[in-house]
């Protein structure tokens, strides 16, 4: 069986394969989803693109017409720079920008001053910069301090007092943006995250479902494993999520009414993180058999009974059920479906459990008793009643 120490590392891919990869996800979840499904958990992106978007206009208005900057732009670039995923994150990200521009606007005043404008002040400013940036352990991204240095190198002294003042503003309505108007709460980005990762599973349960039932071989086989492998590096990112969705309302004036929600996302990553990790262990067990290793009989004993393949379509279900609930406040028909999907999964697993008794291959009969217990625990993890994880469903009253 495939374990926690089998997993290999997933090429990022180029960056156009990215995109397309991206672009192909995310359709395949308004697929599953619904476009009104979709459309609501959206919500939350379209709001907060709205308001930095208006927190921009608003800073190059005041740039521009208030205060009569010569480059009223700049305003607009210190809101960007400034607003980040969080509130809390928006707040250490201005202090930061306003502090690397402190600096490089006076390190290259200081310097021009001493040495004057050429190549070598250039060269000092950038090394000084970047060093700077580094020992200050500013973001690697964040690249302000060499910037700013160079824009004083570039246009003088009196730009660098400028653009301090352009950043100060831009930040200063960045901060008041995030904090005041509509606070990024990133518990609905990480139910999406995982309402899609939910979905690819069920796609990889009922694409295995569907070859045992028509033919399969030893090209699917690995297909699938590496598609399992794939899905469970890509949970363990759904923790960053869950830390991101706690970290958004740190400065939330009610954070409490938040912690049901919160341990829903983190108790809901953490049963996907074990089912998958249970269905990449059947996917495992799938290309020992058909490769005929420990004495396993290969293509031989690749027809397998029909009930295994109908109970991988009941879990495939399952996945998609327990995605689905995962956004918003779920809804009692998924739920309900949930549960219908893993008393039919049981019964057949009674029927697998008959049909499996009568083999007498040994080293066979420890590959279906292990496939048998994959099944068992997806199931098991997904119990709303008794499982493991019962904080991973939404509260229903």
């Amino acid at each position: 069986m495939e374990t926690e120490t089998g997993r290999k590392p997933v090429p990022a891919g180029s960056p156009l394969e990215r995109i397309v990869s991206g672009g192909a996800s995310a359709l395949a979840l308004v697929r599953s989803m619904g476009i009104g499904r979709w459309l609501r958990m959206e919500r939350e992106v379209l709001a907060q693109t709205v308001k930095v978007t208006g927190a921009c206009v608003l800073g190059w208005w005041l740039a521009a017409y208030v205060l009569h900057l010569d480059l009223p732009v700049l305003v607009p670039i210190g809101v960007l720079l400034t607003v980040s995923a969080t509130a809390y994150s928006t707040l250490v990200r201005g202090a930061q920008q306003v502090m690397a521009v402190v600096v490089g606007v006076a390190v290259a005043t200081a310097l021009v001053w001493l040495i004057g404008v050429n190549a070598v002040t250039l060269a000092v400013l950038v090394m000084a910069g970047l060093v700077v940036s580094r020992l200050l352990n500013l973001p690697a991204q964040n690249v302000q301090i060499p910037i700013s240095a160079l824009l004083v190198f570039a246009l003088g002294s009196r730009y660098g007092f400028e653009r301090l003042a352009d950043v100060l503003l831009g930040a200063a309505i960045g901060i008041a943006a995030n904090l005041l108007i509509a606070p990024p709460r990133h518990v609905d980005k990480a139910g999406k995250e995982l309402c899609g990762l939910s979905a690819e599973l069920g796609d990889l349960a009922d694409d295995i479902s569907r070859g045992l039932r028509d033919g399969w071989d030893a090209g699917m086989a690995r297909e699938w494993l590496e598609r399992a492998r794939t899905l469970s590096q890509r949970l363990e990112d759904t923790e960053q999520a869950a830390e991101q969705a706690a970290e958004s309302v740190r400065l939330s004036l009610r954070r409490s009414r938040y912690d049901r929600s919160l341990n829903q996302v983190a108790e809901a990553a953490t049963c996907l993180d074990h089912a998958c990790h249970q269905l990449r262990s059947l996917a495992r067990g799938l290309v020992d058999l058909i490769a005929g290793v420990r004495g396993l009989p290969g293509e031989r004993g690749a027809d397998l009974p029909e009930a295994l393949a109908d109970e991988l379509a009941a879990l495939a279900r399952v996945f998609r059920g327990f995605g689905h609930l995962q956004v918003g406040r779920g809804r009692r028909e998924d739920l309900a479906d949930l549960r219908a999907a893993l008393e039919e999964g049981e019964r057949h697993q009674k029927r697998l459990v008959t049909t499996f008794r009568q083999t007498r291959h040994a080293e066979l009969g420890s590959l279906q008793g292990a496939l048998l217990d994959a099944c068992a625990r997806i199931r098991h993890e997904f119990d709303p009643d008794s499982g493991p994880h019962t904080l991973a469903f939404p509260a229903h009253d």
